[in-house]
């Protein structure tokens, strides 16, 4: 009970659609130290289940990442919707095929979006295209 009357007391003079923007807002930064991480390391298994399986399913996810190995990725830019559910952000990659060894980088477009149902956000643009 304690803990409405704070959350309404603090509704009040912030409104409750900051807090919950907020927490959307929270909840894109941990997906997206996460999924970083997973692409750093080159763990596409991980990385696959932040696709929208809408967009792409797993087995395609999984055969786009085939014989790479990531070496950077990092985020160049970002813009949010005013909505606070689709973000848009700007990657740069730097990978090489395991059977070449040559290092490549490029940037590109990412699209992510608020799942209201699952309280998670996913990727809409699937992974990166590896030429």
């Amino acid at each position: 009970m304690k803990n409405m009357i704070i959350a309404f007391l603090i509704c009040l003079p912030l409104g409750c659609a900051s807090i919950a923007d907020q927490a959307k807002m929270e909840a894109y930064d941990r997906t997206m130290d996460a999924y970083q991480t997973t692409m750093q390391l080159s763990d596409y298994n991980a990385a696959c289940k932040y696709v929208d399986p809408a967009e792409m399913g797993r087995k395609d996810c999984l055969q786009q990442y085939e014989k790479v190995k990531i070496v950077s990725y990092d985020v160049r830019g970002v813009n949010v919707a005013e909505d606070k559910l689709e973000v848009t952000q700007t990657v740069e990659v730097e990978y090489f095929f395991v059977d070449r060894y040559v290092v490549k980088k490029f940037e590109y477009e990412q699209s992510w979006r608020y799942m209201k149902e699952m309280e998670s956000w996913l990727l809409q643009t699937g992974p990166p295209h590896f030429e």
